[in-house]
Parts: C-alpha cells; structure tokens; sequence
C-alpha cells in the first residue's frame, strides 16, 4: 500500500455513538489522504456467544499490513479487566495505536473530560424539577466511564439532598435491552423512582420503552436522562435530555495523534487528548419543548473565545454549515449558533430547525430505500441456492445502497483466523467478477488479493458468520450515508452463503456418492460376471463329472454283466459237472466231495443272479430296451428281493418319457430315493408312483418309515444334493417333504 492505511476497531458500525466517533476519523482521514478501514467485532470476553465469534474482524485487523490501529477501548472492552485490555491491546502493539475512550498506560489516548456534566443534571433535576427519588443505570462494574460518572452523580446527589436522598444503583452494561429489563422490573414491584439516570443514551432508551409499556408517564411522573447526545436520543419520545460528548472530535483526535506518530503532521500540530461535554436539556426531564434545546458548556475553548472576540457568526454561514453537514450525512442539530446576536438567535433556530427537518426526511428515504433494498437482496438470496446467483445478487444490491466496492472473502480452512482465504467476488463500480467457485486464493494479512484499491478512503469490514462457524469477511467502501445498511448486509449474506455451502457440499456428497454407486455397479457387474462364469463352469464340470458317472457306472455294468455274470456261471456250471464227475465214482469220500461241488454251484448260481441285479443297478439295459417303467418294475423287483418291506409300484395309464436324458435322471433319482428308504427308514410299507398329467411328469418314493429333519438332511446329504443336482439338469423340481410318518421324495419335470 502506497498510502497510509489505518484498522479502525469498533463494535457495531449502526450504534449512534460509534458511528459519530468513525465519522469524525474518516472526515480527519480524507484531509490527510489515509485510508480507514472499519474492523467491525464485538465486545471481547462477552457472554453472549456469538459476540465472541464476530471477533475474527479484530484478529484479521492484528494480522493485517496496515500502518496503525485505532481501537475504541471503551467499546470493545466492556467486560475487560484495566488488566486484560492492556494485554489485548499490547497484542496489537506490532503498528502505532491509539485507544479511545480509556486512559491506557503508556499508550496514546483520546478520552472524554466528563467533568461537570453529571454535577449539572443532578443540579437540574433537583433544583428545576424536585427529584428526590433517583434509579441510576450504571454500565458494567468495572467500566471507568461508568464508574466515573455514577461517582459523579451519586455524590452530588448527596450533597444536594444528604439524608434526604434515595438512590439505587444497577448494572446494565450499556445495553438497551438490560436496561428495559431492569425498569421493568422494578417499576411493576411498585418502587417509587421519579428520576432515571442513565450513564449512556442506549440504556436511557430502554428505560423510556419499558416505561411505555407500563403506562408510566414520562416526565410527568419520571424524569429520564441519558449521556452522549446520540443522534437517536434527539427523536425520542419525548426528546431526551443528556450530556453531549465530543464523540466527533474524538474520532478526528484518534486520527491526528496517529498522523503525528506515521509523520503526516508536525508534533507541534498535536491536539488536546481529552473532548469536552455539554450538558443539553430536552423534554424528558421535564423542561417545555416552548424551551427549545439549551446547550450548556462548562469548559470555554479558544476557538469559542475567538469566536466571541470576533463577533457573530452571519445567519449565511450558519446556512452554508447545514448544508455541508447534510451534503456529508451529519445532522446539522450539533451545530452551535449561540454567539449570533439575539436579534438574529430565532432565526437561527429556524435554519437549525429546517436543516434538521431535511436530515430527518433524508433518513427517512434512506431507511425505506435500504429496506426495500435488502427485500430484494433477501429475496434473490433465498430464490437460489447457487453460490454464483448469490453473488450477484449481493454485487446488484450493493450497488443500489450505494456502496461503490464489495469484496467477498470466504476462509479455507476453520479456526481464529485462517491463513489464507480465496476472494469469490469483487465488485467495484459497474464491474461485477465472480470468481466462484475456486476463487483467487491469497493470505489473509493482505485483506484482499494485492491489497485495497487505493481509489477509495474507506472501507468496512464485516466478518461473516453462521452459529458457531467462522466463514470470512466482507469488505464494502464507507460510502453509504445508511449506517445500518452493513450489519444488515453482513447478516443476510452469511445466511445466504452458509446455505450455498451446504447445498456444494450436498451436491459433491450427491456426485461423491454417485462416482461410488458406478464404481460400486462396476465391481458387482463384474464380480456377476465372474459368479455367472463359474456358475457355468462348475456346473459343466458338475455335468461332465455326471456324464462320467454314468459312463462308469455303465460301463462296469456291462463288465460284471457280460463277463463276471458269464464267469461266475462258468464256475457254476464246472462245478455242476464236477458233482456228477463225483458222483459216479466210488469210495468212501466220493460223496462228500459230490455234495461240496453242489454247494459250489447252487452259490455260483446266486452270486451270478446277484452280480446281474448289480449290472442292472449300475447299466440299466431295461431303460434303452423297454423304457422308464419297466426300468422302475426291474428297480422295485430287485429292491423287494432284498428287503422286508412291501414295496409297491404304481404307474398311471398311458405314463411316457420320450427324452432319453429325462427318463435316465429320473431312474437314478427313483434309484437313489429307493435305496435310501429300503436301507434307512425302516418302514414296511415303500410305494413308487410314476404318474403323468397334461403339462408334466412325477415320480415319487414314499414310505412309512421314521423320517427325518429335511433341514439337517439339505445341509450334510451328500445323496440329496446329487439329486438336486440330477433335478435340476432336466429344469425338473425335487421336494422333499417330511410325512407322519415318514417322508416323500419326488421330482416333477415338464413332458
């Protein structure tokens, strides 16, 4: 930065008091050609939370290049230790600083004198008005200001009125809001206060409110006074009498003592440290509104003295200074006119009267634009979630409220304050870049990419915020003549980009998401793929292993039946010959070996019928020759041979299975399920059907037997999945069903 810049630290740019002490700095500011910038923060170490969170303006400040720092100490540090401020402002000690409003050690400070002024209202509450009852709103405890000036009151009130005097202190930390609690609360338990003493004109106001509202006329029955002589304490109702601070020249001080230290003026050009107060009479403590405001000083200048040597100021210059005060947004109602001659002095106050009119209806337009304005910002921030409309929606609305520049500034990380930041919108003039969504990434110490432009003297800067989350700043020239229009701005726009942001992070969870699914479908399809392909090659293998088996079995049936069977009856028939051979010999064991050589050939014979029936099991020629049914017959016959048990075959008329895979399947699942019944069930009655309808085929194996848990048996049979298999090679249905008693075995496949 070519120019001076200076960090202004304040509270809250829409509070009368603040607003009077930053205006009289920027108009300092502009004459010496300094930039001022406004850090708007909070109150530090306040219990409200989310004070604490709009702070980050004053770390971003204490980071920042700038060439030095006013801090309004008695803002800012309300509910400070002399201790802690000292140690916050040793914090920022890197530039030349000054505090306003506290006396700080070692520190240069401009503070107001306010002496006097609480010895003159207790002087005109008592004498003018007879107030004998007073309730006396402090700020907080530790508050010097505060403390000051309840000393002040408080020990003229007793030297007034000694014993006679009732005073009740009560804390309420400059704010409106406590102080209408207070009031309220004591005045509905009866108390019987006829004077409000307010140590600032925020508090004084909430007392008049909350009077209001209980009925209690005001100054009827209470007088109400106030300190600081803000702009709003002059359109209460009724007008409020108060103590007029310096708070313009305050500012106008900060910024003179800081162009001493940086150079830009000579040390002999240093103004007092101290403003002055002066006490002003309205209607709230009781004085007619016929009286007109009285203004009363009690320590002399010597710019008054010159005035007074030099005569009185003409009724054209008293015009000339309203219209400078309103071309520059300043009620003209501090201009002091006293010295013009009393032939001129009623004519003077209607120039006054007229110039606060104009300033008033110039408010008036100014409050109804913004509000009509932040409508269609409001409205055009919620009517998308898109962070680029949003945006531009805030570049148009400031434009029309009057700021020349807007920057917005969001952090890219969480804490205090983020190293770096990435600006999403510069506006400035006619010119809108949005630079959503990446932005220009920067360090934050910058405040803005290469620095503030240097075409313009001053600018706010307000943090953005939502809950608890710290989301960056933004930066608007000092330009609007509407000193609420900021706080309102910052307010809608932090809710507006805490719902982009949500809705960004949506949609990337939504593409995040949908990437995985992809990804996700991609494995199963593939992983499908290799299922489906070992599905087929298992169940290949599964059918050549079956192929083989059958091949095998087939094989080693016509093995045993075509040459073991004719062997064995080769045996038997030797045998035979050989009992007759013996038979026809004679000696004494002629006989006995004729009888062993029959026994050889009876057992040849039954061996050679039992090695047939095991042909027929393992290669059943019945099934090529004769068909399905007479296999089954053979099956049955050879299964009653061996068992006890009645086994009954029944077959329905006209039953057929053309397909010869389909008839071999099912003679092995009859096979299978037989063998199982004659060898494990123990029942005496097995019954084999096979029966036909128009769209199928079934055979079945029931008996009588114990039966058995089909779970258990679909788990470990080794036979059952083989038959489920065998099933399933014909797209046939096995079921097996557990009976009482006994069970069924059967397989249903299409004709």
């Amino acid at each position: 930065m070519h120019k001076k810049t200076i960090g202004f630290l304040a509270a809250r740019l829409d509070d009368p008091y603040q607003h009077a002490v930053w205006s009289g700095a920027v108009e300092e500011a502009e004459k010496l050609g300094i930039s001022l910038i406004f850090f708007g923060g909070q109150r530090l170490g306040s219990p409200v939370g989310y004070e604490a969170l709009d702070n980050i303006a004053f770390n971003l400040a204490g980071r920042s290049r700038l060439s030095a720092l006013v801090v309004m100490t008695n803002v800012i540090g309300t509910y400070l230790t002399q201790d802690d401020l000292f140690s916050f402002i040793k914090s920022l000690k890197k530039v030349p600083l000054v505090s306003v409003g506290v006396a700080i050690p070692g520190i240069p400070s401009v503070c107001i004198d306010n002496a006097g002024g609480m010895v003159a209202m207790a002087d005109h509450l008592v004498t003018v008005h007879r107030r004998r009852r007073f309730l006396f709103l402090a700020g907080p405890v530790n508050h010097n200001e505060s403390i000051a000036r309840e000393r002040e009151f408080s020990g003229r009130i007793k030297a007034l009125l000694g014993e006679e005097a009732e005073l009740r202190i009560e804390y309420c930390n400059f704010q409106e809001g406590e102080a209408w609690d207070t009031t309220a609360r004591l005045f509905a338990q009866g108390l019987p206060y006829d004077a409000i003493v307010a140590a600032n004109d925020s508090m004084a106001m909430g007392a008049l409110r909350a009077l209001a509202e209980l009925g209690v006329r005001v100054p009827e029955d209470v007088s109400v006074t106030g300190f600081d002589d803000t702009e709003d304490s002059r359109f209460s109702i009724p007008p409020l009498t108060t103590i007029r601070q310096g708070t313009y020249e305050l500012g106008r001080q900060a910024i003179r003592s800081l162009a001493i230290n940086l150079g830009l003026l000579p040390k002999g050009q240093l103004v007092a440290s101290t403003a002055q107060v002066s006490f002003i009479v309205r209607e709230s403590c009781g004085c007619s509104s016929m009286q007109g405001e009285d203004l009363v000083d009690f320590h002399e200048t010597g710019s008054e003295e010159q005035e007074k040597k030099s005569g009185t100021k003409t009724l054209a210059q008293l015009a000339q200074e309203v219209n400078e005060a309103l071309m520059k947004g300043r009620n003209p109602a501090t201009i002091q006119f006293r010295y013009i001659d009393s032939l001129y002095k009623e004519k003077a106050q209607v120039i006054i009267a007229e110039g606060i009119a104009r300033y008033q209806a110039s408010l008036r337009r100014s409050v109804e634009r913004r509000a009509a304005v932040l409508r269609e910002i409001e409205a055009s921030l919620v009517a998308s979630f898109a962070l680029t409309d949003i945006l531009s929606a805030v570049a148009r609305g400031t434009r029309t409220l009057g700021i020349s520049a807007c920057y917005l500034a969001l952090f890219e990380s969480k804490g205090l304050t983020p190293e770096w930041a990435r600006l999403l919108l510069a506006s400035e003039g006619t010119k809108t870049r949005i630079l959503a969504p990446y932005g220009v990434r920067f360090r934050t110490v910058e405040l803005l990419p290469g620095g503030l432009p240097e075409q313009w003297k001053s600018y706010v800067v307000e943090p953005l915020r939502f809950g608890e989350e710290r989301l960056g700043y933004l930066v608007c020239t000092a330009d609007s003549e509407d000193r609420q229009v900021f706080e309102a701005l910052r307010d809608q726009v932090s809710g507006a980009i805490k719902g982009a942001l949500l809705m960004s992070a949506e949609r990337d969870r939504e593409l995040y998401l949908e990437h995985q699914v992809r990804l996700r479908t991609l494995e199963l399809s593939t992983a499908n793929e290799q299922l489906r392909e070992e599905i087929e090659r298992r169940r290949a293998l599964e059918r050549e292993l079956l192929d083989i088996s059958n091949d095998i079995m087939a094989s080693i049936g016509r093995d045993i039946h075509d040459d073991l069977c004719q062997n064995i009856a080769g045996i038997g028939l030797m045998a035979a010959i050989l009992e007759g051979s013996l038979r026809r010999l004679d000696g004494p064991g002629a006989e006995a070996a004729a009888k062993s050589a029959a026994a050889i050939a009876s057992a040849a014979s039954r061996t050679a019928s039992q090695a047939k029936g095991i042909a027929r099991g393992l290669y059943p020629a019945e099934l090529e020759a004769k068909g399905l049914v007479a296999a089954v017959g053979e099956l049955v016959r050879a299964a009653q041979e061996r068992s006890s048990s009645t086994i009954t075959l029944e077959v329905d008329p006209g039953f057929r299975v053309k397909n010869s895979e389909k008839a071999l399947q099912l003679y092995r699942i009859v096979q299978e399920a037989l063998n199982n019944a004659v060898s494990h069930a123990k029942a005496s009655l097995i019954q084999v059907s096979l029966q036909i309808d128009r769209e199928a085929v079934e055979v079945s194996v029931t008996d009588n037997g114990v039966g058995f848990n089909p779970l258990l048996v679909q788990a470990n049979g080794l036979g059952l999945r083989i038959l489920k298999y065998r099933s399933s090679v014909i797209g046939g249905e096995l079921k097996i069903s557990s009976q009482e008693p006994g069970c069924c075995i059967s397989c249903r496949v299409a004709r």
